[in-house]
């Protein structure tokens, strides 16, 4: 088939041709196939997962096993004035199976504009979003829906796909193991992109020669990157990021760092989450940590992309390869926790009050004040604490042993053991 006859009018797009009828014929989400073959009647659900899972699929079949009437909006593209138009058309023939796709874009007045005839069953829901529905659809409209999440499809399930694609044409495309899996990677879990890959191969003529690993490469080098920072993909990969660093793995690290930067992400934005784990996940493990962090941001608002991938690349993987430390993260938020059940209505001793005027002096301000740079060590064993807190001081921070962090436990204990008290153990 030649590409001057493929965009004829009413031609059918591969998807759509390959496209599965029966629950039985689905490749992937086995799980949650399994529990809506169990259905014993209609009932509105949410399909929530990654674009290209399945949703529009598992839709039409419900509607052909419930014989209920289909009909499909884009949240995108409609508001309140075709829902109320849908409803009355339900109202005259019986229920509807709507299929609502990206309903997070709906906003709450328009979700609500669904909920008498979704609890009537006048509408049957059946809702798509890639977003979390517990972050964009409203609590009672969430009650009247099951919930189902729909994984992103295997590689293995990938490659079934993509045969069923390979058959679906008439056009004799050979395709060796090497130029398969490298659509599949390009596909991002995406069986819809997929496909869309595979036709536009048929559509676009190389030669006698055909498609190979290395043409198919260079097509899909051109392709733009499978990721959406405006969604909860964006989400999914800093978290994956951070998780990585802190987990001491630079090569994960760097992988993630490298998706989001390919995909679009704004490089301020993942440089200030590294200024926050520099402090958090790293903290006194290794004092260059945050002063790097800082002076990466500083040096990246000044000289910005493409260059500035150097800057987080080094960032990121220093940060992965420290040493770590949360324990002064830990210190502050038992600080606060500690403060917000016992308040701050407490009395500070005299000898660390301050005394800028002879009034102050007068009262006794900073009598007594020792200093410790007077000593040796300089160190001296004082009660720093309020006075309702001296006799039972608590104890916030508890270094660890990585890094500076250990050096500082063992000054801290070292100190503490000559005034005959055990801290920092």
């Amino acid at each position: 088939m030649g590409a001057e006859n493929l965009f004829t009018i009413g031609y059918e797009p591969l998807a759509s041709r390959v496209r599965p009828e029966s629950f039985e014929e689905v490749i992937g989400q086995t799980q949650t196939i399994q529990v809506l073959q169990k259905l014993k009647r209609p009932v509105s659900l949410i399909l929530y997962g990654p674009p290209g899972t399945g949703k529009t699929t598992l839709a039409k079949i419900l509607s052909r096993n419930w014989k209920l009437t289909y009909r499909h909006l884009s949240a995108i593209s409609v508001g309140v004035k075709e829902v109320k138009e849908l409803i009355q058309e339900a109202r005259k023939m019986g229920s509807i199976l709507l299929f609502l796709d990206e309903i997070h874009r709906f906003s709450t007045s328009q979700q609500d504009s669904l909920l008498e005839a979704v609890e009537s069953g006048l509408v049957i829901l059946v809702a798509a979003t890639t977003e979390n529905p517990a972050f964009r659809i409203n609590r009672p409209l969430l009650s009247r829906c099951q919930i189902y999440k729909l994984n992103p499809l295997s590689e293995l399930e990938l490659l079934q796909i993509l045969e069923r694609g390979l058959n679906k044409e008439s056009a004799n495309l050979v395709l060796d193991s090497d130029s398969r899996n490298a659509i599949v990677r390009a596909s991002g879990g995406d069986a819809r992109r997929l496909l869309g890959i595979l036709e536009a191969l048929h559509t676009i003529e190389v030669g006698e020669q055909g498609w190979d690993k290395e043409k198919i490469e260079t097509y899909l080098s051109s392709q733009v990157f499978n990721y959406d920072r405006n969604k909860e993909n964006h989400y999914d990969f800093i978290s994956a990021f951070i998780k990585s660093i802190r987990g001491s793995d630079p090569d994960a690290s760097l992988y993630y760092l490298a998706c989001m930067l390919e995909g679009g992400e704004d490089p301020i934005f993942i440089m200030r989450r590294l200024i926050i784990l520099a402090s958090e996940d790293v903290g006194n493990a290794s004092l260059q940590a945050l002063p790097l962090a800082v002076s990466a941001l500083t040096a990246l608002e000044k000289i910005g992309m493409p260059e500035g991938r150097i800057l987080l690349g080094q960032l990121t993987s220093f940060l992965a390869s420290c040493p770590k430390s949360n324990s002064s993260y830990k210190a502050i938020d038992a600080a606060l926790d500690f403060v917000r059940k016992n308040g701050t209505n407490v009395t500070i001793p005299k000898h660390l009050r301050n005394a800028p005027t002879f009034l102050h002096k007068k009262e006794g301000a900073s009598d007594g004040y020792k200093y410790p740079h007077d000593t040796a060590d300089h160190f001296i064993e004082e009660n720093y604490f309020p006075d309702e807190l001296k006799n039972s001081p608590p104890q916030f921070y508890f270094p660890t042993l990585q890094g500076t962090d250990k050096s500082l436990k063992e000054r801290l204990k070292s100190l503490w053991e000559k005034t005959g008290k055990k801290k920092y153990d």
